[in-house]
């Protein structure tokens, strides 16, 4: 997506939430400042860890950071626009004279292992459920739009830097827990569909005999993020001031 539509897109929904002039909000607030933080299964893939032990473990996790700031669109709605950050690694195979050399199985591929260090940014509209939910409090069925910016080599052979990124978009359901009117605690689950990583998402192995272009570090580099994104499990801590 070209960045004049994220920024159209955001426009709109910033245009939206703030255009209620008859919401009242929550007891006369309507913002609310979130932390959350998601934590990832990475039992197929290396992990954040420095120490190898911990990669392609059943307990195996990454996590991302995102502050975010939530507007309240109506009495059971909320908008708003989150900020991401993590850190992973991702294994692609290595290069040797235009040779891949294959293992038995992913931990005795020859692979270079890289790190990956992502920034992104979101935008989101949360949907409250059941006759008991008021924004921001109640069940919730959360949409979202991610992009992802990184760093990777330019290939297998070129170890030079470039920028590179990813666009995806999750659903998530979860519960906001409020306490003393200004305290809020949320859980969730999400689901999400980066757009593009797919073909080494998680059948890595098998890819490695057909992948022999040059985009091979593209190409793990995305389905890194796209293994990281698809599953997640969510808390946060937020505050209502104003």
């Amino acid at each position: 997506m070209k960045p004049k539509y994220i920024l159209a897109l955001t426009a709109i929904l910033l245009s939206v939430s703030f255009s209620q002039a008859q919401n009242s909000g929550f007891m006369g607030k309507r913002i609310v400042f979130n932390m959350e933080a998601t934590f990832l299964p990475a039992w197929l893939k290396p992990n954040f860890a420095n120490n190898p032990k911990y990669h392609y473990q059943w307990y195996s996790f990454n996590y991302t950071l995102s502050p975010n700031i939530e507007c309240i669109a109506w009495k059971m709605g909320t908008a708003g626009l989150v900020y991401h950050y993590f850190t992973t690694k991702y294994d692609y195979p290595r290069n040797t004279n235009g040779n891949y050399i294959i293992g038995n199985d992913p931990t005795d591929i020859d692979s270079e292992l890289e790190t990956l260090k992502s920034h992104g940014f979101g935008i989101f509209y949360k949907q409250y459920l059941g006759s008991r939910a008021y924004a921001p409090m109640g069940s919730y069925l959360k949409l979202q739009f991610d992009g992802f910016f990184y760093k990777r080599p330019n290939d297998n052979l070129d170890r030079t830097m470039v920028n590179d990124r990813l666009f995806a978009l999750k659903i998530e359901f979860g519960q906001d827990f409020l306490f003393f009117n200004i305290l809020r605690l949320s859980t969730g689950v999400s689901l999400g569909v980066p757009f593009g990583g797919f073909d080494t998402m998680f059948d890595e192995e098998n890819y490695f005999f057909d992948n022999t272009g040059i985009n091979v570090v593209e190409r793990y580099a995305k389905g890194r993020i796209a293994s990281h994104y698809w599953l997640g499990f969510n808390v946060g801590i937020g505050v209502i001031p104003f």
